[in-house]
């Protein structure tokens, strides 16, 4: 081989390389109580919980969610409040889900959880979320340390019909992720909703991958001409 041979495929290997570290393999990141089996454990909110709230006395009677700005763990809209729908949650649909009462409040925090994560790597933030009653149906976006990820999810009025929201994160030199989701209707009348099987996924950037690899190549052939090979 030639010295210029030599050249020419030390940089074609160098380039090729930068890119393959970095981006994992699918697969779920471990988030405490992803799907609320274990009650109102391993996550924390804006929203006050009734039944656990030393206030309880001032906010409802028997853990129910009125006024707003509450939230409960269970199995049944229809046992926190008189006008919300007997439904069933989505992991089984005879377990547990996060019921709430949206906030009159912009910002307030619905759910936030932390966890570790791989550096320069691509994550899919996902949960579903149903109406549990049909008026100005709640407004949700997803947060990870702070920032907003991509734009708002308006949910169907439609009580009982779980849908699935998600958004893409770059993790960049990141080691933590502070995961929240948000109800950005401020509405007292409705706003009311459930909330289920929150994942944080690994997902693999091909195009990414492909496009560094692109250019490599190109570079490749450009190194060759001016080389004259």
């Amino acid at each position: 081989m030639t010295a210029q041979n030599k050249l020419l495929a030390v940089a074609l290997v160098a380039a090729t390389c930068v890119v393959v570290p970095g981006y994992s393999a699918a697969g779920p990141v471990t988030i405490p109580n992803w799907d609320f089996s274990d009650g109102s454990s391993g996550f924390s909110s804006d929203y006050v919980n009734p039944a656990l709230s030393r206030m309880r006395s001032t906010l409802s009677s028997n853990g129910l969610l009125w006024p707003e700005d509450t939230y409960a763990v269970g199995t049944d809209p229809s046992l926190y409040h008189c006008l919300w729908p007997s439904l069933g949650d989505h992991t089984t649909g005879d377990g547990s889900m996060l019921i709430v009462n949206g906030s009159l409040y912009a910002g307030a925090i619905v759910w936030s959880a932390t966890v570790d994560v791989l550096q320069y790597t691509r994550y899919d933030f996902s949960a579903w979320v149903t109406s549990v009653y049909a008026d100005n149906p709640a407004r949700v976006v997803f947060y990870i340390n702070d920032l907003p990820l991509g734009a708002p999810y308006d949910l169907s009025a439609t009580t009982g019909l779980w849908q699935q929201f998600n958004a893409g994160w770059d993790s960049g030199a990141e080691t933590t992720a502070v995961m929240s989701l948000v109800d950005l209707n401020t509405e007292a009348h409705g706003n009311d909703f459930g909330v289920d099987d929150i994942e944080l996924r690994t997902v693999p950037d091909g195009g990414t991958t492909l496009f560094l690899l692109g250019g490599a190549l190109a570079g490749f052939a450009t190194l060759r001409r001016k080389l004259g090979t």
